[in-house]
Parts: structure tokens; C-alpha cells; sequence
């Protein structure tokens, strides 16, 4: 008998089906190894595009914050103080000293005043052909108060003004500090002017805060002290201005606080300042934040000099600062008040009538009172450089740069105009710069 030898089912269907050979894997493996990478290197672009414009937009929100608050200040210029208390025919007596309350103005621009204060610290703005300037502001800035005042005392040489306590604007102070606004203490702080206007008189006084006292919660009485230079002018012989000589002064008036601040361009790295932690240099040898600097805003005292503890970060990688001015002169027709306005812009070459006009009051040429409004051109950069620029380097017609050289980065790249060598990373950051035309709406009557 023969028996015929078939192959089972499962071995037939095991012969039946087919696999992927050698160079099918290949093939396969190298495709998806470059589908791989071509979605990496997207990725990649797209990454670093994303930092690139984000830190454009970090650039140009710094500029808009910085703007804003220099913009702010500008406009309370001679707020409830003097556009230039050495020619105002409204204070009773110019004092001889100190140097910072006879330098009160509302404005005192100085050329190239940030390089003149911080020059080892700014020369990457420097090495980029730009020179900031600085400004002073002066008025009441840090309340739009008129506080009453009952009486001003002479005690053992020292001017006590005592504030009514129960008076509108006391009351109205006591409650915004209840929701997170300036104390009186932090009003009247030291070092700061008060503005004294006496009832009955037509013209202001002015001294220097020492201290303030206030006694009881709510307070039942609040006293400030004057510091003994200036003191106070006094009433004797024919003066129609003034409190009386070792007396007390019952009549009673108003009083405001003014100060005067300075903004500028430096740089905050290393100085054991509040911002340490947000200026520490991150990669340097990249970004250049050795070198970088902010706008600030920081308070004077009654000697010019900077008030500890008041410098505020304003605007950070800010690179250049610049300003013009508009001022009024008076009509040539007797009897007819019809000023004229002459306008001094940012120029390529820094525009002399406007240090000249504007500079601080005390200065040969001044007319601080005389500027009706001022032209600010305030100019940041990318945290990073990520633009390489070659020759013509583009230059705006008033001088700004639309580029930040970084210099530091590549050998033989470290001024304005030059050119990295091939292969080296960018060294060019970009900047934003913004300009705004402020009026001065204190200073737009003055006619002195």
C-alpha cells in the first residue's frame, strides 16, 4: 500500500507568506532617517525663529515701558513746583544753598549726560557711535496733594510745619495707603522740597524735609521738620513774604512735596543692587551682558547726589537716550502775548540749542521755563545678537542705528561698521527705538 505525504495546513500557510528582505530595511531605515532629520532641522528653525522674535518683542515692550514712564514724569514737570526757581518772580527768596533746590526746573537735559556720569560702563553703546544724554525732571511727582498746614513754628532753630490732620487731603492720603499707596511718611520723605505757600501771601517758599512725625493712628498730629540750610525766609521790615522771625507762623496755608529725578543710561551688573539677580550675565561670551545696560530713573537729594534705595530699573538693554525740544519766544508786539515756537529736533550731529536752552538752570544761556515741549528718542536692544550686517551698515537720518554691534564676540568685529569674520556667530542685535513728542502743560503759560 502507498501512502501519499501531504503538508499540513499550518505549514502551508507558513510557506505562503513573504518577509522583508535585507535591502528592503535598508531603504526603508534611510528614509525614515531623513524624514527624521528634515523634521529636526524644521523644528530647529523654527525654534531659534521663535527666540529670535521673541526676544524682539521683549526689546520692544522694554522701549514701550521705559517711554511710558519717562512720558509720565515729563508731563508732571513743574507740577505744583517752578520751571526755574532762580528767574520765578513767585518765590519769596532764592536760597543760596543748597546746590540741588537752586538747580530746581522742570526740565535740565545734559548732553551726553549718561556717558558724561557712567562712562567705563557704557562702551558698548560707545563702540556703536551713540552717546545718551540724561535728563532732570523736577515738580511734585510723587503726590498731586495740596496738604493744609495749620501753623509753622520755630523750635530750637529748627521749622516745624504742622499739617491738619483732619484736612481733605490728609484724608484721602491715609485712605489710598490702605489700599497699597504712599504713606505720608513715604510722601514727605527726607531730602525732598516743600513747597510752602503762607495764606494771605502771593508767593511760595520753599525748604528741605528732614523728617516727619507722625503721632496717633489715625494721626492727631503730623509735624514736619525743616532742615536748618535753607531755613526759611522771615518777615522783617518791608518783606512781603515769609514766617515770622522766632515765632510761630498761625495764619496757616498749603504745602506740597517736590523732588527732582534724573533718568539716564548705566549699566546694573555687579552692583549689589536689588536687580542683581535680573541683569547677572547669562553666556556673556554670547550675549554680551558684561556690557549691558538699562534705563533708570533715580532720585536726587538737596546736594544733586543720588538718594539711596530710589533707583528703579526703567527700561532694560536700553542703548541710547536722546532728546529736542520745542521752546517759546516772546512776540515783537508790545502789549500782545503771541510767543513764538521754535522747534530744536534729534539731529545726526547732537543739536547745541538744545543742551544750550535746556540746560540746568544755573548754566550761561538757560531758559529751562522757556521749553513748551520735549522730543524723546529712546532706543533698546535684543538680549542676543542674531543679525550678521555687512557693509553699508544702515544709519537713520537723525542717527539712530537700526543694529547693536556686541563687541567682544568675534575677533576684529568690536565698532560699529564691522563686519564678522566668515564662520563666527552673529554680532549684530537688533534694536527698537522709539520716539515721542511730549508737551510740558506746566510750563505752557510762563512768560518770564
Amino acid at each position: 500500500m502507498t501512502t501519499s505525504r501531504r503538508t499540513t495546513r499550518p505549514r502551508a500557510r507558513a510557506s505562503g507568506q513573504r518577509g522583508f528582505t535585507l535591502v528592503e530595511l535598508l531603504v526603508a531605515m534611510a528614509a525614515g532617517l531623513i524624514v527624521s532629520l528634515a523634521a529636526f532641522l524644521l523644528s530647529k528653525n523654527a525654534t531659534r525663529f521663535f527666540q529670535n522674535e521673541a526676544r524682539a518683542s521683549a526689546s520692544h515692550l522694554a522701549a514701550t515701558l521705559g517711554m511710558n514712564r519717562l512720558t509720565a514724569d515729563l508731563q508732571r514737570a513743574a507740577y505744583l513746583s517752578s520751571p526755574n526757581i532762580l528767574n520765578d518772580p513767585e518765590v519769596c527768596q532764592v536760597p543760596a544753598s543748597p546746590v540741588g533746590l537752586r538747580r530746581l526746573a522742570g526740565i535740565s537735559i545734559l548732553r551726553q549726560g549718561s556717558e558724561f556720569l557712567h562712562a567705563t560702563e557704557l562702551n558698548q553703546s560707545i563702540a556703536n557711535g551713540l552717546h545718551p544724554d540724561s535728563i532732570i525732571i523736577g515738580g511734585s511727582l510723587n503726590s498731586t496733594e495740596l496738604f493744609e498746614f495749620r501753623k509753622i513754628s520755630d523750635e530750637s532753630g529748627d521749622w516745624v510745619v504742622e499739617l491738619n490732620p483732619n484736612s481733605s487731603a490728609v484724608q484721602r492720603t491715609l485712605a489710598r495707603a490702605q489700599g497699597g499707596g504712599q504713606s505720608l511718611t513715604q510722601i514727605f520723605a527726607p531730602h525732598r522740597f516743600l513747597r510752602i505757600m503762607v495764606r494771605g501771601q502771593e508767593k511760595f517758599l520753599y525748604g528741605v524735609i528732614d523728617q516727619v512725625n507722625v503721632i496717633g493712628n489715625p494721626p492727631t498730629q503730623i509735624d514736619i521738620t525743616l532742615r536748618a540750610d535753607p531755613g526759611l525766609p522771615t518777615l522783617v521790615g518791608l518783606a512781603d513774604c515769609g514766617v515770622t522771625p522766632g515765632g510761630s507762623t498761625g495764619d496757616g496755608g498749603w504745602v506740597n512735596v517736590v523732588s527732582r529725578v534724573r533718568y539716564d543710561i548705566r549699566s546694573l551688573v555687579g552692583k549689589g543692587t536689588a536687580y542683581d539677580p535680573l541683569v547677572a550675565p547669562v553666556t556673556p561670551a554670547l550675549t554680551g551682558d558684561n556690557g549691558r545696560t538699562e534705563l533708570v530713573r533715580v532720585e536726587l537729594d538737596e546736594e544733586d547726589q543720588e538718594i539711596p534705595g530710589t533707583l528703579e530699573l526703567i527700561a532694560e538693554y536700553a542703548v541710547d537716550l536722546k532728546f529736542g525740544i520745542s521752546t517759546a519766544t516772546e512776540g515783537t508786539v508790545p502789549g500782545v502775548t503771541n510767543p513764538q515756537i521754535t522747534r530744536f529736533p534729534i539731529t545726526a550731529i547732537d543739536n547745541a540749542s538744545v543742551y544750550t536752552n535746556a540746560a540746568a538752570n544755573d548754566q550761561p544761556g538757560a531758559m529751562p521755563q522757556r521749553v513748551r515741549a520735549v522730543q524723546v528718542r529712546l532706543s533698546t536692544r535684543t538680549r542676543a545678537p542674531d543679525r550678521d550686517v555687512g557693509l553699508p551698515v544702515p544709519v537713520g537720518p537723525d542717527g539712530r542705528r537700526l543694529r547693536f554691534l556686541i563687541p567682544g564676540i568675534a575677533a576684529g568685529a568690536n565698532t560699529y561698521g564691522n563686519t564678522a569674520p566668515s564662520g563666527s556667530p552673529p554680532v549684530y542685535a537688533r534694536m527698537r527705538t522709539l520716539y515721542a513728542d511730549i508737551a510740558l502743560p506746566n510750563q505752557a503759560y510762563v512768560p518770564w
